[in-house]
């Protein structure tokens, strides 16, 4: 396991394969991987076949001084399944030695070391286990078959820096390809050596066998530590006054409404405005009513008492102290609202413009190996009062090789996405052009949305969302409903519909995990497609305002691919990257990574222009918590 927030890019070959991979540690015992795996005769061939796979790692305990570390690991949970297997394996360091040593299903079995010991435990392990096919792997094949393999190895530290040596006994016998093809399987045994020149470069070779050659690159970093939203401030950020005029000879206590920032951390937009306060009344106020709002809104009103606040600023005090004698409430008694001398602050400016600069990739695709696009998305948003926002956005298409599923897969008018291809080879479309209206309860734990107009790159129309978030909860409800219209990519801007209409809406259900960055989300309902299903997501929120998503889709339709193969599953990774305080870029600019299957149809879901629980989390308990520090900067 790696520090969370690391992705990690990799690639390897040993005949017959090449292997790409994109993972990313969620949490500290979990890491995700997207994998693409082609069959080549040569390096410098093209691919025979492709056999892509989700790969997952659980780590059930960690090593102490005398029990090892033991995890789980699953390769193509959910993908092809000449490359699935399952395995648990421990884990203990010694000295300069580490020492590996775990048990293999599926792929991982074919040695037939003993028989399955899951199969006392019930019929489904005991089923026969298929070791290829084009039918995909899914829960279905997990621990599954007769037999299973004993692996194991030993990793030697060496005491020249970043370089190890290893030995192993694998338990893979290569079933699929002896079968399939003429095939010669090495022996079981491997020696290699890995390589650290550079923090986050690793090299590998190794030999198997005796007479195969294994080599791998593999490219890795810290998420956290990724340039984003936060860097450090030399100047205090300056508020704009849009309404009212304080009075200093106000009463005790003086309040304010902040129209925040999204992009900026909560807490320092709410220190501003205490110092604003601090500065523009007299000394009769003693505390300050900060009352926080986004896009119409609401978020919780929080008391600070000046003196606090003062102190923190001198270095007499901190951060921590202001918090300790703070009021943070979704709404305080009327008896502490002053009845005058309350204004309107701002940190935004209207109309507001972003850059988006996105891509997606997918690895999972057996028909036509690593499909890409590229896009800038130009957009300005405009507040025209309090709970009225408009929008419109800009999408310059880049080169792309999504024109070869024109040839291997059947496109209608009325798909979902598989017509990805026609709207990413117009050079420029209107992205969206929507106007919403934003409304909160008075207590701040109920939101609503409307938007109508066109609504993302494929589709336009009318829909809307509740949800409901308590302050200082863990949890989270809500519920969408939307007329999706197709628009026609064949149209000027894309600007005109084909008619086809999309009735999708869901259910949807939030967990924030306690002492974490990460939250479970759960939606089920219905998709673009009309196919029923549910989606499960982990999200991780980094401090840098780096937010990393893994999510699976399943739903009672499939997906089809010309080898036969079916999958009622939509999977990936989605990484946004803020980058809005770069050099001649819009505050809010954004780069954002989604490696997931392109032209699909299944498990596809509307591109909310202000989707609630995101447009909601700078003014969550979790957010202000996390960076309360900054109240004083």
């Amino acid at each position: 396991m790696e520090e969370p927030g690391t992705l990690r890019f990799g690639a390897s070959t040993l005949d017959p394969y090449v292997h790409g991979y994109l993972s990313f540690q969620l949490a500290d015992s979990l890491n995700i991987a997207l994998r693409q795996t082609a069959f080549v005769s040569g390096l410098n061939d093209e691919a025979d076949r492709l056999y892509p796979g989700v790969d997952l790692k659980l780590r059930l305990t960690e090593e102490t001084k005398y029990a090892p570390a033991v995890a789980i690991g699953l390769i193509s949970a959910l993908g092809h399944k000449r490359m699935a297997g399952e395995y648990v394996a421990a884990s203990k360091r010694w000295n300069a030695f580490d020492f590996t040593a775990g048990l293999g299903w599926g792929r991982y079995g074919s040695a037939a070391t003993f028989g399955n010991p899951l199969s006392a435990l019930g019929d489904h392990f005991d089923a026969p286990r298929a070791l290829d096919g084009d039918m995909p792997n899914g829960p279905e094949d997990w621990f599954t078959g007769p037999d299973i393999g004993l692996f194991g190895g030993v990793e030697y530290f060496t005491p020249i820096d970043g370089l190890s040596l290893k030995l192993d006994w694998g338990a893979d016998r290569f079933v699929a390809e002896k079968t399939s093809f003429d095939f010669d399987a090495p022996a079981p045994w491997s020696a290699g050596v890995t390589y650290t020149p550079v923090s986050g470069v690793d090299l590998g070779l190794g030999i198997i066998g005796g007479d195969k050659i294994l080599a791998s690159l593999n490219l890795r970093s810290l998420v956290e530590k990724w340039p984003g939203r936060n860097r450090q401030e030399t100047t205090p950020l300056a508020l704009r006054t849009i309404g009212g005029t304080p009075d200093k000879t106000a009463p005790v206590s003086m309040r304010v409404t902040l129209n925040a920032d999204p992009d900026e951390p909560l807490p320092r937009q709410i220190g501003a405005a205490a110092r604003y306060l601090a500065a523009k009344t007299g000394t009769q106020a003693e505390e300050f009513l900060i009352a926080t709002d986004i896009y119409g809104f609401r978020g919780p009103t929080l008391r600070l008492m000046r003196r606090d606040l003062e102190q923190a600023i001198k270095h007499q005090g901190s951060p921590q102290e202001i918090w300790r004698s703070a009021v943070v409430a979704p709404s305080l008694p009327a008896s502490t609202a002053p009845e005058r001398g309350e204004e309107t602050l701002t940190a935004l400016s209207w109309p507001r413009f972003r850059l988006n600069l996105d891509t997606q990739a997918s690895l999972s695709e057996e028909d036509s190996g690593i499909l890409y696009r590229t896009s800038a998305i130009l957009e300005a948003g405009e507040r025209l009062f309090r709970h009225a926002v408009m929008g419109v956005g800009l999408r310059f298409n880049s080169p792309n090789n999504l024109g070869q599923l024109e040839d291997i897969r059947t496109d209608s008018s009325s798909s979902a996405r598989s017509d990805v291809a026609r709207f990413a080879g117009k050079t420029v479309t209107l992205d969206r052009l929507y106007g919403a209206w934003t409304k909160s309860s008075g207590d701040g734990q109920w939101h609503g949305l409307l938007v109508a107009g066109y609504l993302e790159e494929m589709y336009g129309g009318v829909g809307g969302e509740i949800l409901y978030r308590p302050f200082g909860k863990t949890y989270a409800f809500g519920a969408e409903l939307w007329n999706a219209v197709k628009r026609d990519p064949d149209s000027a801007f894309s600007g005109t519909f084909s008619g086809d209409h999309a009735l999708t809406g869901y259910l949807k259900a939030w967990y924030e995990i306690p002492q974490t960055d990460l939250t479970v989300g759960l939606k089920a309902g219905r998709y673009l497609a009309g196919d029923i299903g549910a989606t499960l997501s982990l999200t991780k929120y980094a401090e840098n305002g780096a937010r990393i998503e893994a999510f699976a889709t399943a739903t009672d339709q499939s997906d089809s691919d010309p080898f036969g193969g079916t999958t009622h599953l939509y999977s990936g990774l989605r990484l946004t990257l803020p980058i809005g305080n770069a050099p001649a870029l819009p505050r809010g600019s954004q780069v954002r990574l989604a490696a997931v299957p392109l032209g699909r149809d299944t498990g596809q879901s509307l591109d909310s222009p202000m989707p609630l629980y995101e447009s909601t989390e700078p003014l969550s308990y979790r957010h202000i918590t996390r960076h309360w520090t900054k109240v004083v900067e």
